[in-house]
């Protein structure tokens, strides 16, 4: 593959699909980010598939022998001892190839599969795979491919109308959910951005966000004489009730909003155990807006925009009238509107949900359970 004194540490294998080469987009986009963080790529070729064998039960089985055959032939040669990181980037029938040949040949690869079948999951390893796929696919049964996952502790994101090209029709659909999906592979595959960031303590420490890979994060922004502040009791609850699952909740003090959080951060500290008994961990008091915004603050905003208030209370309808007061235009950015505003972190570091501080924390915790599934 490369010389010795030359050789690339981390290799990327693309199986295409039947008809899905990869120059199409799933796989173009994703050859381009393993190139991009510095992986050698190999193209796996498939050749004589008929994808009409897809729909014939008897004759499929055949098909995907004959794709598993063809491509352990191209991988066998291959030292794979010599990388520090494989990954397998597949579709369609190229999915069942990359589980056959990771599990016969002992490859320890990282697997993202774009629209898998069923036959996927016999060999796969448990917990090791991204999955995308549609509502809409032609070839698998969608609610069994939802189980397989589940079953097998892989993180998956379906379409809503997506057919088994992972395309709905509707072309700005179909752009919004390419660019997230390729931010998603990219977040698996080496890492998200949000565990280079590090943050202070109340202390004054730093805590290195790299400390809370692998669980899943609920980030907040705080005030204690806020009408929100309550919140803090159900979020101590949801807290309580998931931390032994991979659960952490980071708070952050903040004063922009009504100068609702004047204290020190020992006096913030103070009120939080004494009133509500959190103990989940709080950190200095920051800026989550302007020209000394917190740098996660502003990594957490460019993933998830403002998406509009519920205007489902009297609360809710003070806030909306305050944003406007601050900014005429305030729906249009995608800064912290008020206290209490969450975001919602994976274990991949992927920034999948974004709460305004009047959605009910019912809400939130659900939200919470699919993340930890």
């Amino acid at each position: 593959m490369t010389s010795d004194s030359n050789k690339t540490t981390k290799l990327a294998v693309i199986f295409p699909g039947i008809g899905y080469h990869t120059d199409k987009p799933l796989l173009y986009y994703s050859k381009k980010i393993a190139r991009q963080n510095g992986f050698e790529i190999m193209e796996i070729k498939f050749t004589d598939l008929d994808k009409s064998a897809l729909l014939n039960r008897k004759s499929v089985i055949e098909l995907f022998a004959k794709a598993s055959n063809q491509a352990q032939a191209q991988l066998e040669g291959i030292d794979f001892s010599a990388y520090e990181q494989i990954i397998f980037i597949s579709k369609s029938i190229g999915t069942v190839a990359a589980s056959v040949c990771a599990a016969r040949l002992h490859i320890p690869a990282k697997q993202v599969y774009f629209t898998p079948l069923e036959q996927t999951f016999s060999l796969v390893e448990e917990g090791n795979g991204l999955v995308f796929f549609g509502t809409a696919d032609q070839y698998a049964d969608v609610s069994e491919i939802e189980n397989l996952c589940r079953e097998k502790r892989f993180s998956y994101r379906i379409f809503e109308g997506a057919n088994h090209s992972l395309e709905t029709g509707d072309l700005e659909s179909d752009l919004r959910n390419m660019t997230g999906i390729i931010a998603e592979t990219e977040d698996y595959l080496v890492g998200s951005p949000i565990y280079k960031l590090s943050v202070q303590r109340a202390d004054g420490g730093l805590a290195a966000l790299s400390e809370y890979r692998g669980k899943v994060l609920l980030i907040v922004n705080t005030a204690t004489g806020c009408g929100f502040t309550p919140q803090y009791q159900a979020l101590e609850d949801m807290y309580r009730k998931y931390r032994e699952n991979g659960f952490e909740i980071l708070d952050f003090p903040c004063n922009q909003f009504g100068h609702q959080a004047p204290g020190t951060d020992d006096e913030i500290h103070a009120f939080c155990t004494s009133r509500y008994d959190i103990s989940f961990p709080q950190f200095k008091k920051i800026d989550v807006n302007g020209e000394h915004a917190s740098e996660l603050f502003t990594f957490l905003k460019k993933k998830q925009g403002f998406k509009g208030f519920l205007r489902n209370s009297k609360e809710s309808l003070y806030i909306e009238k305050e944003a406007r007061k601050a900014n005429p235009d305030f729906h249009l950015s995608s800064d912290i509107k008020w206290n209490f505003t969450k975001f919602l972190v994976n274990r991949y570091g992927q920034v999948i949900e974004r709460f305004e501080p009047d959605a009910g924390t019912d809400i939130v915790e659900q939200a919470v359970e699919r993340a930890l599934e």
